[in-house]
Formats: C-alpha cells, sequence, structure tokens
C-alpha cells in the first residue's frame, strides 16, 4: 500500500484524466488524497461564481467517494488564473513534506489549459525544492483537454471504466453542457485500442514529470 497525491486544476480534471487508475489504486487499498488547486467557480455556465464554487465542490465529494479517495481538500485559487506563485509552491512543497506520497498525478504541461499547465509547473517547482532527506515522488501527468502525444506509462482501465465514468457524471452540472462521460469513454477506448494491446478495451495514458 502507498500514498498516492492528485493535485488537480478544477473539480472533474482528476476524476477524467485518472479516474481509472484513482480506482485501480482504491481497489489496491492505496491512500488516495485529492487536491483541488481552484473550485471551477468560473465554469458556472450562467451560474454565479460562488455558487457555482458550492455546487462543484459538492459534486467533488461525490465523484471522489466514487473514486476512493480518502482524503480531499480545496485550496481555492482563482479559476482561470491559477499561478505556480512562491507562497503556493511552498504549500504543495511542505504537503509532500509531510505526507510524503510515493506517487503523484497532475495534469500534463502541454495541455491547451493554462490552469492545467500551470499546475504541471506548480507540481514540477515543489519538487525541486523538497528537502534533500524527503524522497522524491513519481509522477504521472495526464490528460483532459490536450491528448498526449508522447506517453511512459499505460494502464489498462477496462475493470474501473464504469466506476470512472459513474465519479465523472457526478459533475452532473459540467456534464448537463458537455458530455465529459462520453468524451472520456471514447478516449478511453482509443487509448485501450490503440495502445493498451494485448490488454483490455480501456486504459488511460501518462507522461512521467521530467525536471
Amino acid at each position: 500500500m502507498s500514498r498516492v497525491l492528485v493535485v488537480t486544476p478544477h473539480p472533474d480534471d482528476e476524476a477524467i484524466g485518472c479516474g481509472g487508475a484513482l480506482c485501480a489504486h482504491s481497489e489496491a487499498g492505496d491512500t488516495i488524497r485529492l487536491v483541488y488547486l481552484t473550485s471551477g467557480e468560473q465554469g458556472g455556465h450562467g451560474l454565479p461564481p460562488g455558487e457555482t464554487a458550492r455546487r462543484r465542490e459538492t459534486e467533488a465529494g461525490e465523484a471522489a467517494r466514487l473514486l476512493g479517495a480518502e482524503l480531499t481538500e480545496f485550496w481555492r485559487q482563482p479559476d482561470g488564473a491559477l499561478r505556480a506563485t512562491r507562497r503556493l509552491v511552498a504549500r504543495l512543497r511542505d504537503l509532500v513534506a509531510d505526507w510524503r506520497p510515493g506517487l503523484i498525478y497532475a495534469t500534463h504541461d502541454g495541455e491547451m489549459h493554462p490552469d492545467h499547465r500551470a499546475a504541471a509547473r506548480l507540481v514540477r517547482r515543489a519538487l525541486r525544492e523538497l528537502p534533500a532527506a524527503v524522497p522524491t515522488p513519481a509522477v504521472r501527468l495526464f490528460e483532459v483537454w490536450t491528448p498526449l502525444q508522447h506517453m511512459d506509462e499505460i494502464v489498462d482501465t477496462s475493470a474501473h471504466i464504469e466506476r470512472k465514468l459513474a465519479a465523472i457524471r457526478a459533475y452532473e452540472h459540467q456534464c448537463s453542457v458537455l458530455r465529459f462521460d462520453e468524451a472520456a469513454r471514447g478516449l478511453s477506448r482509443y487509448r485501450g485500442e490503440m495502445h493498451s494491446w494485448p490488454g483490455g478495451d480501456y486504459a488511460e495514458v501518462f507522461v512521467s514529470l521530467r525536471p
């Protein structure tokens, strides 16, 4: 058993990008901790930011339960203006140093969404500042809006695809505007068909963080 930390820019990125892998970690008995950097308050599609944040945080709690995450926290950084500031880097560095995860998940730094790229920078800078006595965890960067062109790891998620989709659907407001569940199923099916052979029908792919 190990500790798994997920650094996600918005509520729903974690379920879309690595939900299947998280289900596998949960099934293996790993402890999962989700850090939502923003509450996605600008993605309300007509709802006020405050109401949107409350709704998406509530939905995130249900998604986390479905994914098997035991710990969740909201850092409430500005949605759409996320920055890897010195203060935020120090906060993540201290969390990693204190909690000592063996593996970190985050969005990859080629994502089209600037918050997603900022999350990757945040993880990279925080790990560079770890004290020498703290082991550096492995890092898997996942795809949400922008498919990866290079991949280092392929995880067969066939056994967990329905649970992953249920977690995505927990974000009811987002899925009412754009069917993220259907898009995620399609991408996972493509990854399974093209890259997971001789594995199952569905897969998630990741790139390792490079200094």
